[in-house]
């Protein structure tokens, strides 16, 4: 849920604005750009929560209620790695936008933090009125961390050779079918809430962990981690399965591509920077398998 919601607005952000990702060309804080900022941000999550509102949270509860133990075996857990990735992104989408307006980095970083966790609060206040989730501390918790995640990489080196990304291929049908099973129809693009084929990605720089600068600077190692396609269900609910874990190359797309400084080339590498990008794999768990391009 927390992905499609960031890319919604990430989507309305970019088709309002001429600022995202691009060259911070001013020396104080322009009042006119923060206004700039200011409306299309509120433009663009009130488009995007009331476009969620209806696809989300049909069903409202009458009460507050935490979670009562569903939320850990969604997913096995899949879905908290979506959580903080998102956090991560919605952090770095606020940062660059402020940053833009001519605000200080360290500022900028914090006021992301801070709009990032806002973000993941708004939700788990809506999770806690749905009849079958509540309020998840788990999901704030580590969603408020990834939106954290771009102001402690700036204190630390090593924090800035790690960073996450997503991906997404269709292996299985498994979740349309246990879908249909609970007599539901979800779109054939509700890639979104396919847990079984998404897969969480932690890239590792591999000339910043090695020491060495023999290694093209572009080029990572990365540790995936995923959700296999044996889950059934009992009672309508979604039990078993098992994690996924992979290890692969990847590539630092804004090192890779870092002589294509257009305007346009800088929103398509920022979102690009997000995606794990096709690239020999290994599967070590559950079971073991080698991919030539796996995504």
């Amino acid at each position: 849920m927390i992905i499609r919601f960031l890319l919604t607005t990430a989507t309305l952000l970019f088709l309002n604005s001429s600022y995202l990702y691009s060259q911070i060309d001013t020396l104080g804080v322009n009042n006119s750009r923060v206004l700039l900022v200011g409306s299309s941000l509120a433009l663009s999550l009130g488009a995007s929560y009331a476009y969620v509102e209806n696809a989300w949270w049909k069903d409202i509860s009458s009460e507050f209620h935490f979670d009562p133990g569903n939320d850990l075996v969604y997913a096995l857990n899949v879905d908290k790695a979506a959580h903080f990735l998102g956090g991560v992104y919605a952090s770095d989408l606020f940062s660059q936008s402020f940053l833009w307006t001519g605000m200080k980095r360290k500022k900028a970083l914090w006021y992301g933090a801070l709009f990032g966790s806002s973000i993941q609060l708004a939700i788990e206040m809506k999770d806690a009125y749905a009849p079958y989730w509540g309020f998840s501390k788990y999901d704030l918790g580590l969603g408020s961390l990834g939106s954290f995640w771009p102001v402690m990489q700036s204190y630390s080196k090593g924090l800035s050779a790690l960073n996450f990304k997503f991906s997404y291929f269709k292996h299985s049908n498994i979740y349309w079918d246990l879908e249909a099973q609970r007599d539901k129809n979800p779109s054939r693009f509700a890639w979104y809430d396919d847990y079984p084929n998404q897969t969480y990605w932690i890239s590792a720089d591999l000339n910043y962990f090695l020491k060495t600068k023999q290694i093209p600077d572009w080029l990572n190692i990365a540790v995936g981690f995923g959700l296999d396609d044996t889950q059934y269900l009992d009672n309508s609910k979604k039990i078993g399965g098992n994690n996924e874990y992979y290890i692969a190359l990847d590539y630092n797309i804004l090192k890779l591509l870092k002589n294509w400084q257009t305007p346009l080339s800088r929103k398509i590498k920022y979102f690009l920077k997000y995606l794990k990008l096709p690239a020999p794999t290994i599967r070590v768990s559950p079971k073991f398998k080698f991919y030539p391009f796996f995504i």
